[in-house]
């Protein structure tokens, strides 16, 4: 018998090109599990055939399930079915197509949960289809009704935990999903605020004008939404600084394509067979993410995202020539290379001693401070095949090539996706296994550190969580905590960092050592401290800080100006925020011409946090002769 437990996920799982015999994947499913010392596994939820993960702000877990099931799970509580998608041919939307790999896939969550209540879900529509395979041609236009299509949808999550299927609105339609493998499926918002998407190759060729598997040239059409990786906004718009945008290019997000040989301008990089998982750099300043692409046969990648690139599938796959001919001939320009690949054929996977890996599904960034420091600045991915997860460092954007990875565990079966999550004050790698379950592997060495203020009530900010005085983290021991002492108003006083209780300045890094400790930060009470924490929740983000005070610019006020736009623990309300702004006053001149207008300095704003630095930062958005370094410069000072 040579049909085994991956086939269930069908070719993406590389059971046909294996042709791995029953007992070897019964045997990576029962396989012992090896963790590092002071390491543990955990089952959280039994599920069959779990395909994503994400969290809300408020901790609750939901996952996706390929049979169309969202379960919400709220701690210790029993999970909640939020919704089911109908997979029959009849009855109430929306209808979902399952068999081969496709399904519900993906989920995200808003960043604006705590007042908007949006999640995304990325699943195969029916779309008044039989589910059947075919061609998405006719006449020489794309057509997708009566076909199976892949879709993302925004839904609100009530606080009862369920969906209510009428609060679906499209966001991207009509990715095609010939061959019913290589759908890709994952969604995750960057901290830029805008939600990114992953579509496969569709396994065939949508057009039916070249193949399947490696010969399958779908991927090369700038023209449909196959091979790529979206960005779009909350609703499915455009966002500005998209690679693909003006002449030669056209909108794909409703139809699924635009004129043939012109580039969707939802393309935020293209020449992928099945970017089934990425992943968000949650250590990051900006929006950053690395690739998890699914090799045919020879090769499995890790990209760097990065905006416009063409990583060559299927003229490549990873660094090896896969063809010369066709939409290959001549060889496209400027592919760019993976930042790590291993071999299938038995080979050890580089840097390891583990070999039959052939199929590379999640990946996940370790948040630094979470684990001993030793794992800062790493990668975890996990191969479904042969049930190891590796690490492989982390450095300077773009990322230089990798050549060898390090075990980090075996026997994590049939792992789909990784994500980190909330495991009581700190967090843990949780990952969905496709045999049946959701586990958790937690660092079980930990210490309590205590954190005060002088006065009390201020905030301190750890690992980029900034909470309010007296707080208690538990954490790993070995780790790096990075601490933060802002500047900070409370009542009609500011506050001004003094010194830190170990003694180094206002940010650094602390050692968690053998013993629970108290750490104390000193302040000074003065004058007003100017800052671009507009909602007063201990951070500086562009979909909130930024936002409010666009909004405020443009004349908008009380209800309407917080509509949608307060983060997580805001402590101010509309009027508060208003009084804030205008005590601002000329501090938020950071161009420096004498005035504070909507469209120079809140685009300015808007745009450092966004990430953009030097002349990106300014282009289209001074109203004088002002340097890029003294308008950074000026908006560090609201930043201390």
């Amino acid at each position: 018998m040579t049909r085994n437990l991956a086939h269930t996920f069908s070719s993406f799982l590389r059971s046909l090109a294996l042709g791995l015999p029953l007992a070897a994947s019964l045997a990576n499913v029962v396989a012992a599990q090896t963790l590092p010392s002071g390491f543990v596994r955990e089952t959280v939820l039994s599920v069959s055939a779990p395909t994503a993960l994400a969290f809300t702000p408020d901790g609750r877990m939901l996952v996706t399930t390929q049979g169309g099931r969202l379960l919400v799970k709220n701690g210790a509580a029993a999970e909640v079915t939020a919704i089911t998608f109908n997979a029959a041919s009849t009855g109430a939307d929306p209808k979902i197509c399952t068999e081969s790999e496709r399904g519900l896939l993906g989920v995200a969550v808003d960043p604006l949960f705590a007042s908007n209540q949006f999640i995304y879900l990325f699943y195969t529509a029916r779309n008044g289809s039989t589910c059947q395979t075919g061609t998405y041609v006719s006449a020489g236009n794309y057509v997708t009704t009566g076909r199976p299509v892949n879709r993302v949808s925004r839904f609100t999550l009530g606080n009862d935990n369920l969906v209510v299927p009428a609060t679906e609105l499209l966001i991207v339609d009509n990715m095609p999903s010939p061959g019913g493998n290589h759908n890709g499926g994952d969604v995750h918002f960057g901290k830029d605020g805008y939600l990114y998407v992953s579509i496969g190759d569709g396994g065939s060729d949508y057009a039916g004008d070249s193949g399947s598997a490696g010969g399958n040239d779908a991927a090369r059409d700038k023209h449909v939404l196959t091979g790529k990786v979206l960005r779009v906004t909350r609703t499915g718009g455009v966002p500005p600084g998209n690679p693909f945008t003006g002449a030669g290019t056209g909108i794909c997000a409703v139809a699924g394509a635009t004129t043939t040989g012109n580039h969707c301008q939802e393309t935020f990089a293209w020449g992928l067979r099945n970017p089934f998982r990425f992943t968000m750099d949650s250590n990051a300043v900006g929006t950053r993410f690395f690739i998890n692409d699914v090799g045919q046969g020879e090769r499995e990648e890790v990209d760097e995202g990065q905006a416009g690139a063409d990583y060559g599938w299927q003229c490549r796959e990873g660094t090896r020539v896969n063809s010369t001919t066709g939409k290959c001939n001549p060889t496209p320009p400027s592919m760019v290379a993976p930042i790590f690949e291993y071999p299938h054929g038995g080979a050890a996977v580089p840097g390891t001693a583990i070999s039959g890996c052939n199929s590379i599904t999640g990946g996940a960034f370790v948040p630094n401070g979470v684990w001993p420091s030793a794992y800062d600045n790493t990668y975890l991915l996990v191969d479904f095949i042969c049930a190891a997860l590796f690490s492989i460092p982390v450095s300077a954007s773009p990322q230089p090539l990798v050549t060898s990875a390090a075990t980090f565990a075996t026997g994590v079966s049939n792992a789909t996706t990784l994500a980190f999550g909330p495991s009581g004050t700190t967090q843990a790698l949780y990952y969905t296994t496709y045999a049946g379950n959701v586990s958790r592997i937690r660092y079980t060495t930990t210490r309590d550190i205590t954190f005060q203020s002088v006065p009390t009530g201020l905030r301190l900010t750890v690992n980029g969580v900034a909470r309010t005085t007296p707080f208690t983290v538990t954490a790993a021991q070995g780790a790096n905590l990075n601490l933060l002492a802002r500047d900070q108003n409370l009542g009609a006083n500011g506050f001004t960092y003094s010194a830190w209780s170990d003694a180094p300045p206002r940010a650094h890094s602390y050692a968690v050592g053998a013993n629970n400790a108290t750490l104390t930060a000193t302040f000074t009470t003065g004058a007003f401290v100017p800052s671009l924490d507009i909602d007063n929740n201990g951070s500086f983000d562009a979909a909130t800080d930024a936002v409010l005070l666009l909004r405020h610019l443009f004349g908008v006020r009380d209800a309407a100006l917080t509509n949608a736009a307060l983060g997580a623990n805001a402590e101010r309300n509309a009027a508060a925020i208003s009084n804030y702004i205008a005590a601002l006053g000329n501090a938020l001149d950071v161009d420096g011409d004498g005035s504070v207008k909507s469209s120079t300095d809140g685009l300015l704003v808007l745009r450092y946090l966004l990430g953009l630095r030097g002349t990106a930062l300014t282009n289209g958005a001074v109203a004088n002769a002002t340097t890029p370094t003294v308008i950074e410069n000026n908006l560090l000072t609201l930043q201390p």
